[in-house]
């Protein structure tokens, strides 16, 4: 059994700083090029750029430097996919979707109690009669 990474995986090629920065500032323009219908979604930039997520961010964690522009890619897909939901240009649902999934987004906010001492028990109200007892 030999050591290493399986044959033809690309994330196991050598990538230099200089080569993923150019990578990700071409996904970066990309992504912020409202006249492309392919930049709703982080991994439709990264196939517009014959890559994969995947590699994206394996080279995000091999130079944490990178992270900003990963981060304004990311940023840029929520905006163009809330627009395009918003225009219509793409299926809302496939919209809503994508903004859940990859985003973060939620319907509602969430609350959480950390009171362990709630007491949430009813007690009946005792009506008493506003007429005077003592008369």
């Amino acid at each position: 059994m030999g050591a290493g990474a399986p044959k033809g995986n690309k994330n196991a090629e050598t990538w230099t700083f200089e080569e993923a920065t150019d990578l990700f500032n071409r996904c970066l323009a990309t992504a912020k090029d409202k006249s492309l219908d392919c930049n709703d979604f982080i991994g439709e930039v990264a196939q517009e750029n014959n890559t994969t997520l995947s590699a994206l961010d394996y080279l995000k964690n091999k130079y944490p430097e990178l992270e900003s522009i990963y981060t304004d890619i990311k940023q840029s897909c929520e905006a163009n996919c809330f627009r395009n939901g918003k225009k219509g240009t793409i299926v809302p649902s496939l919209a809503i979707m994508n903004l859940k999934s990859n985003h973060g987004w939620t319907d509602r906010v969430e609350t959480q109690n950390n009171n362990f001492n709630t007491n949430t028990e009813v007690t009946p109200i005792q009506f008493t009669s506003a007429v005077n007892k003592d008369k």
